[in-house]
């Protein structure tokens, strides 16, 4: 196939990720009869040069306008099967408690019933590992939408042993929770289970953290922070900006923070519904007030006393990436579409943080799509921005 022809398949198919491939995963299955096999390196380039001068959000708000309440989001069966399944609601679970821990590695693993969720929970700790300067604080981390069951992205791909081996924190990461925006649902779901997400981290693990860990010779010193990945990172701002009196510090990796505005219902849809679930099932129809209440941007006045940090990639591929995507060249155009989503998203949160004069940091990646590979990146200057506020 001559240049030109390829390029014109290309412009298809970049037509085709702007509507679908920002409202599903980097890893979801898109339906359409565009052979993606074949884009190859020069195309993702004249794919990124376009992508960075098209205003993502404004073209999906003018799909919601024409009256596309919902993108397609490809064939029926087309689903990404989930890596594990939620663990089974027990109905004699009516207690929280800290069952048993194991060694894995550097980890231990936590298991522990929520009498909310009423199921068992398998949570990452890394306890700090100084002994000279007093209690530590506690950073949970929230994962992205796979959210495979004791082996987080955090885990998997952060290197936090290592990142962190000379800081004074305690790090627990819940796992689990693929797709959920580990959040409270209103109905228990065919695919995801019955989740009570929000009501676990901030009524019932805290409290369970800070006892077991009180019996170590690194205690907690009573302060918390909170720091997310992709869909962790939207969960993660929604909490710091709702319960300002639990998480001192907050950092969202690659995040998007509205809930309600077009890009991010279809990026939410798509991350609930691609994988088979019914986002009816979690928060309600669109525009109900479970929709709004997780619309961070509408209440960034939570943030007001908290140490705010989010980051994001960029649009010219990295090398992490090439690595990352292999020659699957289709997945790297998605996770270039959902990154230029989360850059405009960014921008629009820090306007809005700006207009209510909310001190945050904020850093804007010159390369590097979405993905753990970039979002590595930002855990180190993330931590160091909102560590004073937990450790004064």
């Amino acid at each position: 196939m001559n240049t030109r022809l390829r390029r014109g398949a290309v412009a298809g198919a970049l037509a085709t990720a702007i509507v679908l491939g920002a409202s599903a995963p980097a890893s979801a299955q898109i339906g359409g009869d565009i052979d993606t096999s074949s884009l190859g390196l020069e195309e993702v380039e004249l794919i990124g040069s376009a992508a960075g001068s098209l205003p993502l959000g404004s073209t999906l708000g003018s799909v919601g306008s024409a009256g596309s309440t919902n993108i397609p989001l490809g064939g029926t069966g087309s689903y990404v099967e989930l890596p594990n399944p939620p663990r089974a609601r027990d109905a004699s679970i009516e207690t929280t408690e800290l069952l048993g821990i194991t060694r894995h590695g550097d980890y231990e693993h936590w298991l522990v019933t929520s009498a909310a969720m009423q199921r068992e929970i398998v949570l990452e700790v890394l306890p700090s590992r100084v002994r000279d300067q007093g209690p530590a604080p506690v950073l949970y981390l929230l994962d992205g939408v796979d959210s495979v069951e004791g082996n987080s992205g955090w885990k998997r791909a952060g290197n936090m042993p290592t990142r962190m081996a000379g800081e004074n924190v305690h790090l627990v990461t819940p796992t689990g929770g693929p797709s959920t925006y580990w959040s409270d649902w209103n109905s228990e779901d065919e695919v995801f289970g019955y989740n009570k997400w929000e009501t676990f981290l901030t009524e019932e693990l805290p409290g369970l953290v800070e006892a077991e860990l009180n019996t170590r010779d690194t205690g907690h010193n009573g302060r918390n922070g909170i720091a997310g990945a992709s869909m962790g990172a939207q969960a993660a701002m929604h909490l710091a900006a709702t319960y300002p009196e639990l998480y001192r510090g907050v950092m969202g990796l690659s995040g998007y923070y509205s809930s309600t505005d077009e890009l991010g219902y279809q990026s939410i849809r798509g991350a609930v519904e691609g994988r088979g679930g019914d986002t009816a099932n979690m928060w309600g129809p669109r525009g109900s007030a479970q929709w709004k209440y997780h619309d961070t941007i509408a209440h960034v006045e939570g943030l007001a006393d908290t140490a705010v940090y989010f980051a994001t990639g960029g649009l010219t591929v990295s090398e992490a990436d090439i690595r990352n995507y292999g020659g699957d060249h289709f997945d790297m155009l998605q996770g270039l579409i959902l990154e230029k989503g989360v850059i405009e998203g960014a921008r629009s949160f820090s306007r809005e943080l700006d207009r209510h004069g909310i001190v945050h940091r904020v850093d804007y990646g010159d390369e590097g799509f979405h993905g753990w590979q970039t979002f590595v990146d930002y855990i180190t200057p993330g931590w160091e921005y909102i560590k004073p506020a937990l450790q004064d």
